[in-house]
């Protein structure tokens, strides 16, 4: 599982119809929106970097008033608890 974080701006006038159309997004599990440089940030989950090249290129491009986005594939996670696991394992 691929998990990226997108973030998106857009035209104005469409704010409010982009927010439930990134939702209804196949891939999109979560949509915020933001304060500071862009709209909303969406978090993307696919199965591999094609299918998330498919949804960046073809999907979101569908959707009228998005200007720009910028997608950050995420590399590794860490939670509290994987970080008090691996303390406890001897893990530097």
């Amino acid at each position: 599982m691929l998990t990226a974080f997108m973030l998106i701006t857009c035209e104005r006038s469409q704010l409010a119809d982009v927010g439930p159309r990134l939702a209804a997004t196949e891939g999109v599990t979560e949509v915020y929106t933001t304060t500071g440089g862009f709209d909303y940030i969406a978090i993307v989950r696919t199965k591999d970097m094609e299918s998330l090249a498919h949804l960046v290129t073809e999907e979101l491009r569908a959707i009228p008033g998005i200007t720009r986005t910028d997608t950050h594939v995420a590399l590794r996670a860490y939670s509290p608890t994987d970080i008090e696991t691996a303390f406890q394992i001897g893990v530097d």
